[in-house]
């Protein structure tokens, strides 16, 4: 088995792990939130990612749904979607696409930017509201994180298959 190959192969695993990390991140719930009255629990609600978008839209604040619903889904998927084809396609079909990936990849911070909003949104409530961050939200940061270290490997292992 060649090196390339092998490193390819890495790529890939590194692509699945990130992927399966966002599918977790979107249907676990990023935070619980608790209405509570001298320590006793009145009202608990779990929020996952869509339920956010959900709850803005509803309340009429539809440019932070939109801004959510594009920075946290779409462009995740779009970026997914990008790799996996550069991953897979032999290496001639790959010149226009990484110029894409590369202009998606400038935003992947704004996915934590977006998050942090959220969190910042729900915790500017009032100090009777108790929210806790959860699961959803520790695998959000991860697939962003191994979704970088996949662009990362493929800038790595297309700039060393140049070279020969």
């Amino acid at each position: 088995m060649s090196v390339v190959l092998l490193k390819r192969i890495v790529t890939l695993m590194l692509w699945l792990a990130s992927t399966a990390c966002y599918v977790m991140g979107l249907y676990l719930p990023i935070m619980v939130t608790r209405s509570q009255i001298l320590g006793f629990t009145i009202n608990r609600q779990e929020i996952r990612l869509f339920d956010s978008i959900v709850l803005f839209y509803n309340n009429g604040e539809l440019t932070l749904a939109m801004v959510i619903l594009v920075f946290t889904i779409v462009l995740p998927i779009a970026k997914y979607v990008e790799l996996l084809y550069r991953i897979t396609a032999p290496n001639h079909y790959q010149k226009g696409y990484s110029k894409l990936l590369q202009a998606l990849d400038k935003w992947s911070m704004l996915d934590v930017f977006v998050i942090a909003l959220l969190i910042m949104n729900f915790k500017m409530n009032s100090l009777i509201i108790v929210m806790d961050l959860m699961s959803g939200t520790t695998y959000l940061a991860i697939s962003i994180v191994l979704r970088m270290g996949v662009s990362l490997s493929w800038d790595l292992l297309s700039r060393e298959s140049l070279a020969r």
